[in-house]
């Protein structure tokens, strides 16, 4: 954690972080010799029918609306919070204007969103859908802009092959948005079928987890790990649990056992991320001694405006089975301000260590500075830290201070200073580079001596530097051109009607939302209904297939307003016009 507290402070930072990489089985085991055999159990994704009517809400806005969407979307609960406006009553004093602060910061992509606010109510009154086409979009990006474009396809097909097919009351038919946006909740209520309407909710109501059980084998080593990971219903919680058994066999063929197990926690709630973890190892010696490590840890980040707050803190202990025994604890706390052409920044920590030998220390230190980008493209850091250490056998403060430019070309200069005063003595090292040259003075109770190096040759670009350099410029564009299929669709997009955003789009996108994501949320709110009885042993849910919002024989009557006028039980709340999640479902359709 600092620069002369290392010695100390590593095993603090092992122990604390441990609950990370214990979890993670395919990092642990890369770095183990031999083999390595994986068996996973297989991330049950959705299937393409259920993806296209998971999309039915979201796929007729403009395209760059639809991605804002698709990631604000894996914020369910910065969606929520940013639609329903809640209000933090809390005490007075610093603590409660930073809690404050922080209730207002939100995923950017939530955001952008608040100049929708129809698009960010319907979100939050569908939350259950919302969520769900959040978790698929993570998981599955490109099968889920696949859904969207051949919903799409069915839309202009429909509208080309039938158009006189899609009326108004009167049986005149429609023209224009109206008949785009009576396509579109007719090509919807096509997918809503029971057995896709289960899938999606069998999806949502349940947590979604993944184990995953590694092996390995090696000529020194064998072992295996499991590793469990559960999401809650809304995406925004995950929690994992581990274990491992590893046995390292030496050239005569005594053997080291190592068992950990552990568990962790992360919580993410749009600009907010907090982690949790703890772990236990136990190794075991070829003559039966053995150590016990126990370590635990909680970490998070959190944006409020242009800063980034960070922090962390743990502690952890040893325990020898000869009776040696060691415990130490530190934490870490600090901020990025992003500006206008850089960054500032700044840390604390500290930490302490203490054994039952009688080694006892602590220490802590401070960090600042900034990074610049100047007008001439060149970029400027400046950078200072105090450092402090003390224990048993002595201490030691470092002071350092420095800056340096940075040109891109291979040239640039820099200027720094560090000074030590320890119980051991005192030194100096100043260094400067610049001009093709490196000179450093290191200055000592004995004296000082200066040493350069270069002949104005250090820094510049040589041969192989410009050729790893175009080396690396051909491999970006190789790998440019492989892309995604989200990538490759833009091209083909470019010329579509959802390339770019129209009013006019937005207002058919909300329709065609508002309609279809209702239906979808009453089959999925008659599925739970189902799921209770079925829990209860009362078998009372019909499996016939429900009449489309859209069906043959009834008329379609569009209108403007958030709640149309063809909504079918739909409720309001006040005089709002805001209809509640689920209830909202059209009557219109093909005649």
């Amino acid at each position: 954690m600092t620069a002369t507290s290392q010695n100390y402070l590593k095993g603090f930072i092992a122990l604390t972080v441990g609950a990370c990489f214990i979890l993670q089985p395919g990092i642990s085991n890369a770095q183990q010799p031999g083999g390595i055999m994986q068996q996973k159990l297989p991330q049950k994704n959705l299937s393409p029918r259920a993806l296209e009517s998971l999309v039915t809400g979201i796929a007729f806005y403009p395209d760059d609306l639809v991605e804002t969407i698709l990631n604000a979307s894996q914020h369910p609960l910065a969606i929520r919070q940013a639609s329903d406006k809640p209000v933090v009553r809390i005490g007075g004093g610093r603590f409660a204007k930073r809690v404050q602060q922080f209730n207002k910061a939100v995923d950017p992509n939530v955001d952008k969103l608040k100049q929708y606010p129809e698009i960010l109510a319907q979100l939050s009154d569908n939350i259950a859908t919302t969520t769900l086409l959040g978790r698929a979009y993570q998981s599955q990006p490109d099968d889920v802009w696949r859904a969207i474009d051949k919903l799409r396809a069915e839309v202009d097909a429909a509208l080309q092959q039938q158009p006189e097919q899609f009326v108004d009351d009167s049986g005149v038919p429609l023209t224009g948005q109206a008949a785009y946006v009576a396509a579109a909740g007719y090509v919807a209520g096509r997918y809503f079928v029971p057995a896709t309407v289960s899938e999606l909710y069998t999806a949502y109501a349940y947590p979604h987890q993944t184990t995953t059980t590694t092996t390995y084998h090696g000529e020194n080593v064998n072992g295996a790990a499991t590793q469990t990971t559960t999401t809650g219903p809304y995406g925004h919680a995950t929690a994992s649990t581990g274990s491992s058994a590893t046995t390292y066999t030496g050239p005569n063929g005594n053997t080291v056992t190592g068992a950990t197990q552990g568990g962790s926690v992360v919580y993410q709630n749009g600009a907010t991320t907090v982690g949790a973890g703890a772990a236990t190892t136990t190794v075991t010696g070829p003559q039966g001694n053995s150590a016990t490590a126990t370590g635990a840890g909680i970490a998070g980040t959190t944006t409020a405006g242009d800063t980034t707050y960070f922090g962390a803190a743990g502690g952890g202990t040893v325990n020898t089975s000869n009776g040696l025994s060691a415990a130490g604890a530190g934490q870490v706390t600090g901020s990025v301000q992003q500006t206008q052409t850089g960054a500032n920044y700044n840390t604390q920590a500290s930490g302490s260590v203490a054994t039952n030998t009688g080694v006892n220390a602590y220490g802590s230190r401070n960090t600042s500075g900034s990074v610049n980008q100047n007008a001439d493209g060149s970029v400027s850091g400046v950078r200072s830290s105090s450092t402090s250490v003390q224990g048993t056998r002595g201490y030691a403060d470092v002071e350092h201070n420095s800056s340096g430019t940075a040109t891109g070309n291979g040239n640039g200069t820099y200027n720094g200073s560090t000074t030590i005063d320890s119980s051991k003595g005192s030194a100096s090292v100043d260094t400067t580079a610049g001009n093709g040259q490196v000179s450093s003075t290191v200055t000592t109770q004995n004296g000082a001596a200066t040493g350069t190096l270069g002949d104005g040759q250090v820094g510049q670009s040589s041969s192989s530097a410009r050729s790893r350099q175009s080396t690396g410029s051909q491999q970006a564009a190789r790998s440019s051109q492989k892309g995604s299929y989200r990538s490759s669709r833009q091209s083909t997009a470019s010329n579509s009607r959802y390339s770019q955003s129209s009013s006019q789009q937005i207002a058919s996108g909300l329709q065609s939302m508002q309609k279809n994501w209702g239906q979808l949320s009453q089959q999925m709110n008659r599925s739970s209904q189902a799921a209770s009885k079925t829990r209860q042993g009362v078998q009372t849910y019909s499996q016939q297939r429900p009449s489309s919002a859209y069906s043959r024989g009834s008329s379609f009557s569009p209108s403007s307003s958030r709640t149309p006028s063809y909504s079918r039980g739909s409720s309001s709340r006040g005089n709002s016009n805001r209809g509640s999640s689920g209830r909202s479902g059209g009557r219109g359709g093909r005649r």
